[in-house]
């Protein structure tokens, strides 16, 4: 993979080091040397080995001026030597592996929701469905700093192992549900699977890619994946209840392709990782039992590892925390607008916020090893890039959970017609996003991109407020409509990729998995934000604008026609009561697109508290990194001819350090 960061020098054992090690080793060197003078970087022989190996043993040099730690997890130490171990052959293998396994989470969640109305049919009851979506919508946003926190102490593989568990557990459990209650708690295994999949996915991009490559190659798998999936998932789907399979299949068949999907990548994860320890390139020292003995007792080492290590007082808090903070959120929606008037979902929100105060408070004061550093909090670009996409997806949730009905009801569009015009933004988001990785990588600057995309976003919003009430009753066209979410979707590439890939590159290594999952878990947090502010306007103006405006042998009907749009659509075209309709549905959403013109404009500001950094910088430390492993391939294949060698070169927590034989 020649855009890959090259790391594909193959680990050679002194048993089988032989006269090719030498031609293969300078081989290695002359592309450092290439790719050094290409970066425009310092030449190869002003960096040498030995001043890396100066290097103060508490510390790993990574980004220059961050260090890491050296008792940094065992995930991270992983991650960190096979990022320079990975051979090329293997790294081909995992990556078409993880655009395969992304395509069929893909298509598993395009098909799984034509589904969904014949499962609910199935069990004759609706009751548990808003309670599935806020458990789900919960899950959702905890499951990404604990999957990540997870990954960063028991490594990678096993990061993907425990994702594509809990997949393949919500597949088999909702094919085989008979009640709502198991359906239910399938969709939080399914929640938990697909985040954790989401955030290792991006995770191993981060590890194996330099951050020149990693804005492209962390869109290239949702690009390849998710636009044929828009179409073919609800072919399948129709297929599978065309032909009498049924729903049950139509989930079951996913848990025996996902395996197969993902099995090469975890596998060769786990090879390497194997052959790291039985070659000596890196000692396993657990860094979670590091200070657990042999003759502590068991509640001394349960306390050591459950409540120091993994900070588990920590992780209750923050679950608590958002529980609380989101389940009104959740609970009111877009159809629940009312319940806001109950003191109980204030209370909720407040105690949450008190509990999420408490968390930080915790483990800034008082953990030894914080479930979230809280030295990310101190860089500001992490906390306003997070921002960004909270306040981008805050401002789209508010308007596009009505924008179909709108479309259909105000437009005369046809339900088909409608979702290809909302899926505009997500199509272009996806064909956009590659190119503005490519586009990093040539210019070796990342903020100009967020500086574009950020004011051509809000550009889109703006135009959509003018599109969606024209005057005199008359709305945009599809080409339009279109239009304003083409722009949506290439500034929300253009600013996502770029402040990605800079959040990846402030912190330190060890960090970058948390930092992800906070980065994508706030643009969730976004989304319910949004979706209970739009719900609440929709709720509270649709049914005045229906009361003021419909004939007066209508009224009667006007709560039917807020709460069923098929009911809305039966009115003839040009009719009092159909053109009524149209106005109510106009002003509404008018409202709510002019809100979400607002709330996007903070976006404005935070964009210029992103730091601007050279994707370029890390390629001096990973070439320097590169001829560390190069030059103790040739001390390995010298030590066959040398019967009593001084020193070997041995790996230790990602460190290289000298051990006399």
């Amino acid at each position: 993979m020649p855009s890959l960061d090259p790391h594909s020098n193959k680990p050679v054992s002194a048993s089988t080091a032989d006269d090719g090690n030498d031609k293969h080793i300078k081989q290695e060197l002359k592309e450092v040397h290439d790719e050094e003078e290409l970066a425009g970087q310092i030449p190869l022989e002003k960096t040498s080995t030995k001043e890396i190996n100066s290097t103060s043993p508490d510390m790993v040099p990574t980004s220059p001026g961050v260090p890491v730690p050296q008792e940094s997890m065992e995930g991270v130490q992983i991650a960190e030597l096979l990022r320079f171990a990975w051979p090329k052959k293997y790294m081909i293998i995992a990556y078409g592996s993880l655009i395969l396994t992304t395509f069929a989470v893909t298509l598993a969640t395009m098909a799984s929701g034509t589904y969904i109305p014949y499962v609910t049919s199935s069990f004759n009851t609706h009751s548990l469905l808003t309670t599935a979506n806020v458990v789900d919508r919960i899950a959702r946003i905890i499951a990404y700093p604990v999957i990540a926190r997870l990954s960063d102490v028991f490594g990678r593989a096993k990061g993907f192992s425990i994702a594509t568990f809990f997949i393949l557990i919500s597949y088999v459990m909702t094919a085989a549900s008979n009640n709502i209650q198991t359906y239910v708690a399938s969709e939080i295994f399914g929640a938990i699977g697909d985040v954790g999949y989401l955030i290792m996915q991006q995770v191993f991009i981060a590890d194996t890619t330099s951050l020149r490559n990693r804005g492209f190659w962390a869109s290239i798998p949702e690009t390849v994946s998710t636009i044929p999936s828009l179409y073919i998932g609800t072919i399948i789907a129709e297929n599978v209840l065309k032909n009498g399979v049924g729903w049950r299949w139509g989930y079951g068949m996913w848990a025996i392709i996902f395996p197969f999907a993902v099995s090469p990548l975890i596998i060769v994860m786990f090879y390497l990782q194997r052959w790291a320890t039985k070659s000596g390139k890196w000692k396993s020292n657990v860094e979670i039992l590091r200070n657990v003995h042999s003759t502590d007792s068991i509640f001394k080492k349960i306390y050591q590892v459950v409540w120091i290590e993994l900070d588990f007082f920590g992780g209750f808090l923050l679950l608590a925390g958002l529980s609380l903070f989101l389940i009104p959120l959740t609970l009111t929606g877009r159809n629940y607008s009312y319940r806001w008037k109950d003191p109980a979902f204030i209370a909720m929100i407040i105690l949450g916020v008190v509990i999420l105060g408490v968390f930080g408070f915790w483990d800034i004061k008082f953990a030894k090893k914080p479930f979230v550093p809280f030295r990310m909090a101190r860089q500001s670009t992490v906390f306003a890039a997070s921002l960004l996409g909270a306040f981008d997806y805050c401002a789209f949730a508010c308007t596009t959970l009505f924008f179909s009905s709108y479309l259909q009801a105000a437009g005369f569009r046809t339900p088909g017609d409608a979702t290809r015009i909302d899926n505009a933004i997500r199509v272009s988001f996806q064909v956009v996003s590659p190119f503005v990785g490519l586009a990093m990588r040539y210019l070796n600057r990342a903020r100009l991109f967020a500086y574009v995309g950020v004011p051509m976003s809000i550009l889109g919003y703006g135009l959509q407020v003018y599109f969606i009430d024209m005057k005199d009753g008359r709305i945009g066209s599809s080409a339009m409509f279109i239009t304003s979410r083409v722009l949506m979707g290439i500034g929300r590439s253009l600013y996502q990729t770029s402040t990605q890939v800079i959040v990846q590159g402030v912190v330190d290594k060890s960090d970058v998995a948390v930092t992800t999952a906070i980065f994508f878990a706030l643009m969730t947090v976004g989304g319910a934000i949004g979706s209970s502010i739009g719900g609440a306007l929709w709720n509270n103006i649709l049914p005045n604008e229906l009361n003021d405006r419909l004939p007066e042998e209508f009224k009667a009907n006007a709560t039917m026609i807020f709460k069923s749009l098929p009911t809305a659509l039966k009115f003839p075209k040009d009719s009092p009561a159909r053109d009524a309709i149209v106005m109510s549905y106009i002003r509404t959403l008018r409202v709510n697109s002019i809100v979400t013109l607002g709330i996007s404009i903070p976006m404005l500001v935070l964009m210029f508290f992103v730091t601007d950094i050279r994707l370029d910088k890390d390629v001096n430390e990973d070439n320097a990194k590169k001829r560390q492993f190069a030059s103790e391939e040739q001390d390995d294949a010298k030590s066959d001819s040398d019967p009593e060698p001084e020193k070997k070169g041995v790996i230790t927590n990602t460190t290289l350090i000298s051990e006399s034989k």
